[in-house]
């Protein structure tokens, strides 16, 4: 029963905080985020899917893997300079578009966070390739491809109870109980530090001191769970809507999502202060 009164507080929290940034930055602000915000991922997508078209970019060679760092590097600092951007909303600092590229220092830190996220998938990663050999002649360095076949297969002999009878055998019991302990450290990672790329951003801390507060921070995983279970529901319901009401809820989300860490930076610290 405190729990959920602690999240209905919460909730209405959040929800009184954003509904006083539209009233107080005005609406052609938030519509300016929101357009930025579109940009920024159709110009993405329109990229990508032009490089695809185009160039092997999945080749395992050295120039196409530098082709990708290179690309991940450049769309990462964008959504660092957007993610700034929203916090500067926040903040409730004027509106500067050339945020946009001016936090490219905050790469080789937010890279090293990204990194470090991969490795914990990778003790799964391994496990599925080994259970589903990866053929690198057939996908190259397409990962995507590779768990998109992978799962189109497996809904596919769903229907097949032949089929469905051969994978089952193939994955026993033991194989779904290794399965669900391998997801566990990545789900927990994301969990309890997904304040550090946030912190870094805001507050230009080091990786060290930015995973520190970030597991400090994260202490009510209940609360962030049905959080981000009605933030989807909100993108979910909005995306049936269309592209437009799809990007005014993902701005909101995210807005809510920075609301929340900030909250959760004010909370720390007045229980700090209180001790």
């Amino acid at each position: 029963m405190t729990e959920s009164n602690s999240i209905r507080k919460l909730i209405k929290i959040l929800f009184n905080q954003c509904k006083t940034l539209v009233v107080d930055q005005g609406l052609f602000y938030f519509i300016n985020l929101i357009a930025l915000h579109s940009i920024i991922m159709l110009s993405i997508i329109l990229i990508s899917e032009w490089i695809n078209n185009n160039i092997n970019i999945f080749d395992l060679s050295v120039p196409m893997i530098l082709l990708r760092i290179s690309l991940f590097g450049l769309f990462l600092g964008v959504w660092i300079g957007y993610f700034k951007i929203l916090l500067n909303y926040i903040d409730k600092q004027n509106f500067s578009l050339f945020n946009i590229f001016k936090n490219y220092h905050l790469l080789p830190k937010i890279f090293i966070l990204k990194l470090i996220s991969y490795l914990t998938m990778l003790p799964l990663a391994l496990f599925v390739v080994y259970k589903f050999p990866y053929d690198i002649n057939v996908y190259g360095l397409n990962i995507q491809l590779f768990i998109t076949d992978l799962g189109n297969s497996f809904a596919a002999t769903y229907t097949d109870e032949i089929s469905w009878e051969i994978y089952s055998s193939y994955l026993g019991f033991f194989d779904l109980i290794i399965f669900m302990f391998l997801s566990a450290l990545p789900i927990w990672y994301s969990l309890r530090f997904w304040c550090a790329e946030l912190l870094i951003i805001d507050r230009g801390l080091n990786i060290k001191d930015s995973l520190i507060t970030s597991y400090a921070l994260t202490h009510n995983l209940i609360q962030l769970i049905i959080l981000g279970c009605i933030l989807i529901f909100i993108n979910l319901l909005f995306t049936i809507l269309g592209y437009l009401f799809f990007i005014i809820g993902l701005t909101f989300s995210y807005i809510s999502i920075f609301l929340y860490y900030r909250y959760l930076k004010t909370s720390i610290l007045n229980h700090t202060v209180n001790r």
